[in-house]
């Protein structure tokens, strides 16, 4: 058998539900909030955290079942990713959860790639830089890349990481953006994650000196986009045939739902013993804070549903996405993310000068939202100018070849 025959790895024939997946992510989340202090301390999420993850199958929830995982939707990922956010620790929701959903991008590459890693650990960590800031050189049999990639969340524990970049072939007008799998002891690690949000994703980057990726180890962004990966020939459960940035934009959005929630609960606890400094009123009992918790707690319901919604509609068109749905779901995420950032800053201007204190989670979760909705994808005004010009009649922005 040659590397390039498909292969079948061992099925999974003790799938977990969706229901059991859930509730072990809600068991870890008070392991991770004990952690979160530390997390943020030492710039990374501990390893503890890791392992448990790890532990709890959690991981394996997107990955094919012919490599060891359970081949749930993308809903079940988003629940997980919600329990995870509750924890009020942002760094330890954003890494973990990526770590599943790398898990779903690695099933779109080719069936030599997906054994490159499984076969050797099925729990493979795998880290992600998709921005295509670095130089690819096009070679015989594959690509060399130089440079630099930045905001590579989780690489501390990750084995591989997929980086963005251009090829430019002679003869093409324009260049093609792929994603390269490369291992991470092929790279070279600088700690420049500084940051006022996520401080404990160890986001750090990375730097490829002439690093070579065999031609098998790489994908194209326009197959993803349009659901059309090599990968989705021999994994065929239609979640890896939905567009990939139409339907992947739940990992963003799932723990800042997450951190939302758990911050409100926070909140509620603590204001339930606070009193006003100069008249000692209990500030639970004062009129104003009871209107804008409710107006809060509506907001934070309102975005929920408009993400379930989004996730219903992905579900229904994984296999036959038009352009007008990819717009409809890019509009709701990227919408939804917006107003639970907006339902963070209205909970933190009604904390007080307490709620800013290091030891809040309050503020830690204020912090973590706004550095995930910062994420390139949650930019509104792309998704919203492709909603508006589908709704005129006119074509997509060709700017953005995400789409």
């Amino acid at each position: 058998m040659t590397l390039a025959e498909p292969r079948t790895a061992a099925t999974n024939d003790k799938i977990p539900t969706a229901e059991e997946l859930i509730g072990r992510a809600r068991a870890l989340a008070p392991k991770l909030k004990e952690r979160a202090v530390k997390a943020e301390r030492d710039r990374n999420i501990p390893q503890e955290s890791v392992d448990e993850y790890i532990a709890s199958g959690l991981i394996h929830t997107l990955q094919p079942r012919r490599w060891g995982g359970y081949e749930h939707d993308h809903e079940v990922a988003f629940n997980i990713a919600v329990e995870l956010g509750k924890s009020t620790c942002g760094s330890s929701a954003w890494c973990l959860n990526y770590l599943g959903d790398h898990a779903c991008i690695l099933a779109h590459f080719p069936e030599e790639a997906q054994h490159d890693v499984w076969s050797r650990n099925k729990a493979a960590c795998i880290a992600t830089s998709a921005a295509p800031t670095g130089k690819v050189s096009v070679v015989a049999g594959g690509y060399r890349l130089n440079g630099r990639w930045s905001w590579c969340s989780g690489l501390r524990h990750s084995q591989w990481i997929m980086i963005g970049g251009l090829a430019q072939r002679p003869g093409e007008d324009h260049p093609d953006m792929r994603l390269y799998l490369v291992p991470v002891a092929e790279v070279k690690q600088e700690d420049t994650w500084y940051c006022a949000g996520l401080r404990g994703s160890g986001s750090q980057t990375v730097v490829l000196d002439d690093v070579f990726v065999p031609e098998h180890r790489s994908v194209s962004f326009a197959t993803l986009r349009d659901g059309c990966s090599p990968g989705s020939r021999v994994n065929t459960n239609p979640i890896y045939r939905g567009p990939f940035v139409a339907v992947h934009s739940y990992a963003l959005a799932g723990p800042v739902l997450g951190l939302a929630r758990g911050a409100y609960a926070e909140f509620i606890q603590w204001t339930r013993q606070r009193y006003l400094t100069y008249t000692q009123l209990a500030i639970a009992q004062h009129v104003p804070v009871q209107i804008k918790i409710a107006e809060i707690a509506a907001q934070i319901d309102a975005a929920e549903l408009l993400l379930r919604r989004a996730l219903a509609t992905a579900r229904a068109h994984y296999s036959a996405m038009s352009l007008e749905i990819r717009a409809l779901l890019r509009r709701d995420y990227v919408y939804a993310v917006h107003a639970l950032r907006k339902a963070m800053d209205d909970l933190i201007r009604i904390s007080g000068s307490s709620g800013l204190m290091d030891n809040n989670p309050v503020q830690r979760c204020w912090r973590d939202v706004h550095a995930i909705s910062s994420h390139v994808m949650m930019n509104w005004d792309v998704p919203a100018e492709n909603f508006g010009r589908l709704e005129f009649g006119l074509p997509l922005n060709p700017a953005y070849p995400a789409y």
